[in-house]
């Protein structure tokens, strides 16, 4: 399992979740998700409890429970936090289950679920995320992630802001939107990228790091396209869902 491996070793991504933490945790906190349970780790340092809730048992097995086991204010539980029902109301919500615009991980479930269990003055970590696109040019032919530059992707137009999500609010998983874009440059185009972004407190923000939400280049149907030019894009996904519920066609 080299996933857990790659996430704590961004330290771009550990780093300002662990600054994150060290200013907001408190009393009681939950980590929903732990994975390997660094977060949980750090959480514990600033927490008088914390409950890190990670739904895999071999996840608990080869990772959480090294990583956990025998600091005294730590408690792990198996569970599914997308349905759990949650005994005691906490402080602080850790929940690093992100993903780019929030379509391939289950934030939004685990979110929906635990905000029926929190109170107003709750602390979310992370605090919102927002979402941009663009449109382009690149060589694919199927929904991929953009890492190290790779696949190329040429933008015709600029970063347009499209969808913000509070964490501290219910969130609809399901997003439908009529986006317009302005080209900026003269050619063909036959795919969008979104990028998405992150306040992990109020404070502290980060774009995409190698573990956490990279771009997302989306092929659409190939335009021809003049600068000035103002385009109709539509978008649909499911948040949680997955990336094949994804449709995005210019209109």
């Amino acid at each position: 399992m080299t996933y857990y491996n790659d996430l704590t070793n961004d330290d771009k991504r550990v780093s300002i979740f662990k600054e994150a933490i060290i200013e907001k945790a408190h009393g009681l906190t939950y980590d929903l998700g732990t994975g390997s349970g660094i977060l949980a780790e750090i959480a514990s340092k600033y927490s008088e409890k914390v409950y890190a809730f990670e739904i895999n048992p071999l996840v608990i097995k080869r990772y959480t429970k090294g990583n956990l086991e025998g600091i005294e204010n730590v408690s792990i539980i198996q569970a599914d936090a997308s349905t759990h029902t949650f005994e005691e109301i906490p402080d602080v919500v850790i929940c690093e289950m992100l993903d780019t615009a929030l379509i391939d991980e289950e934030q939004v479930l685990v979110i929906n679920n635990i905000l029926d269990y929190t109170k107003e003055d709750t602390i979310f970590i992370p605090k919102l995320t927002y979402d941009t696109i663009q449109v382009g040019f690149s060589n694919i032919s199927h929904i991929v992630y953009l890492e190290e530059g790779r696949p190329s992707f040429k933008t015709y137009s600029n970063e347009i802001k499209y969808n913000q999500v509070d964490f501290s609010e219910k969130i609809n998983p399901y997003f439908d939107k009529d986006i317009e874009i302005n080209i900026i440059q003269s050619g063909t185009i036959n795919s969008i990228l979104i990028t998405t972004y992150t306040y992990v407190t109020e404070e502290l923000f980060t774009g995409p790091t190698p573990m956490l939400n990279p771009p997302l280049v989306i092929p659409v149907n190939e335009t021809e396209v003049n600068e000035g030019d103002i385009i109709k894009l539509n978008l649909k996904y499911i948040m949680g869902g997955g990336l094949n519920t994804i449709t995005a066609n210019i209109e």
